[in-house]
Formats: structure tokens, C-alpha cells, sequence
């Protein structure tokens, strides 16, 4: 997708943002705006996290109305990359579990659950305020075979 594609659709997320809209109501038209910019598979993982604890607070995606206890388990209690408070803790605020493997993610337990459920490479970014505190997440998947997401 071009650079313009992704800059129209962070402008339309940051106006969202502004107007007041319920999470849900939030997010479903954030859904629309990536869909424009950012080529994924089947949905996006929308998290709201506790900005002290960086612990999940709620999830949002059309297919999966309640976070399997399974993936809870992995995301706390496993040895991996790319976990949601490690990301939203970076720098940055986002990476892809491609990048954080080091290029192989075959050995992740994320990557073999998400292989598992048809997805391949995943990318996690951050939400932030305008001051820079976290407060949710979004994890964004690819189908097998195609392009990595890129650093933009």
C-alpha cells in the first residue's frame, strides 16, 4: 500500500479517537481504516491494556468473541517474543515477529499457534496517547505466502 494509503488512514484513526465513539464502535471503524492501508488476514486482535500493568484488559476481534484461555496462558506464562507489554513497552511500539526472531519464527510458540490458526507473520503495535502512555494494542496477521509486513 502507498505511504499516502497509510498516513490517510492514521489520520482517520487519530479523528476517530477524538469523537467519542464506545471501544467497540472504535475499533470496528479503525477495522475499516487499516483495511485501506494495511494488507492483512481475516481481522484484526484489538487489545485495551491496563496502562500500569501493560496486563489485557479486553479484546476485540469479529471472529473470536472471548480470548481462548490457551492464548492467555501463552501470552503470560510461555517463554516467547513479541509479547503485547513487550512491545508496548518498546521504543518503537511495534515489531513483527518475523523481526523479532531474528528472520526464523518457526521456533516461537506464538508463530506455531498462529500457523496453527492459518495465519504466518504477525505485527503488534502499541496504542498511545498523545503523551506517549499505552493503553491497547493491535495484532494484524498475514496469510502463508504472502509479502512480510514492512517497517512502515
Amino acid at each position: 500500500m502507498s505511504v499516502d494509503a497509510r498516513q490517510r488512514a492514521r489520520n482517520k484513526i487519530a479523528r476517530l479517537a477524538g469523537q467519542g465513539l464506545d471501544l467497540v464502535s472504535f475499533w470496528r471503524e479503525s477495522t475499516e481504516a487499516l483495511a485501506s492501508a494495511v494488507p492483512y488476514y481475516l481481522a484484526p486482535c484489538w487489545y485495551t491494556l491496563d496502562p500500569a500493568s501493560l496486563l489485557v484488559t479486553s479484546h476485540f476481534h469479529e471472529g473470536v468473541p472471548e480470548l481462548p484461555p490457551q492464548w492467555l496462558m501463552r501470552e503470560y506464562y510461555k517463554d516467547d517474543v513479541n509479547k503485547l507489554a513487550d512491545v508496548a513497552r518498546s521504543e518503537r511500539g511495534i515489531s513483527t515477529l518475523h523481526d523479532a526472531t531474528g528472520g526464523d519464527p518457526t521456533g516461537s510458540p506464538r508463530w506455531q499457534a498462529n500457523i496453527a490458526l492459518g495465519g504466518d507473520q504477525e505485527i503488534i503495535a502499541g496504542l498511545r496517547t498523545q503523551a506517549g502512555h499505552v493503553w491497547g494494542a493491535v495484532g494484524l496477521y498475514r496469510e502463508t505466502g504472502q509479502p512480510l509486513f514492512d517497517d512502515q
